[in-house]
């Protein structure tokens, strides 16, 4: 299992507990970091799935992941690791589970937000009442299971961060990189690899993980 962090010290015991459970794992599935006291679990074809999705980061925020805290005891993490590995395990082309629903103009107040504007600004530019707005928010963080939009808004810079990201795509020319005698993987730019030299891992090839085909139905995270 691979770990995407910011917090070193995490990836350290995170991936000190992953080989005590099972030293010879292969990396098919994925634990990352939200950035808000929250580790998610899914398999590597999900992220890459995601990753692939014209919606970037919206696509994410709208899918309901495995969820355990990430303060958890030691004996906590380790019990619920196995059970999540045990579930995953087999199920590496599962691409996605439940996802979160919103109307159409939750959709768009979200996308707003994500844009930094404040409530004022949507309401002006959309044209209705503050209140009506707030409603909207309270909505929208109740369904995403958040308790404000700046935790919103911190996931969204933290996977800006994780995945060289601009406004929540992948930028051009970003590859994975895989931590030497470690579990942890990083997301940085062609660019910089080349700078340090290590073993890298294109975003997608044939000898690392298949690109996710597209669903031949549309997708949709709107509803009527």
């Amino acid at each position: 299992m691979y770990i995407i962090s910011q917090d070193t010290y995490f990836v350290m015991g995170m991936d000190k507990l992953l080989k005590a459970i099972n030293p010879h794992a292969t990396h098919t599935l994925v634990a990352f970091d939200r950035g808000d006291g929250k580790i998610l679990f899914f398999s590597m074809n999900s992220l890459l799935y995601i990753l692939s999705d014209d919606r970037g980061f919206n696509s994410f925020i709208c899918t309901r992941f495995i969820t355990i805290d990430k303060n958890s005891s030691v004996s906590l993490l380790r019990h619920e690791l196995r059970k999540i590995l045990t579930f995953l395990k087999g199920n590496e082309e599962m691409y996605s589970f439940r996802e979160v629903h919103f109307s159409t103009t939750e959709y768009k107040i979200m996308l707003r937000f994500l844009d930094y504007q404040s409530s004022d600004t949507i309401a002006e530019v959309l044209g209705l009442d503050k209140k009506i707005v707030s409603n909207y928010k309270n909505a929208i963080l109740r369904k995403l299971g958040l308790n404000s939009m700046a935790d919103l808004m911190h996931i969204y810079n933290n996977w800006n961060h994780c995945f060289c990201s601009l406004k929540g795509k992948v930028m051009p020319g970003a590859i994975f990189l895989p931590g030497i005698g470690t579990n942890e993987l990083k997301m940085i730019k062609a660019a910089d690899a080349q700078a340090t030299k290590p073993v890298e891992l294109p975003l997608f090839t044939k000898q690392t993980w298949r690109k996710p085909t597209r669903r031949a139905e549309k997708h949709l995270l709107l509803s009527n």
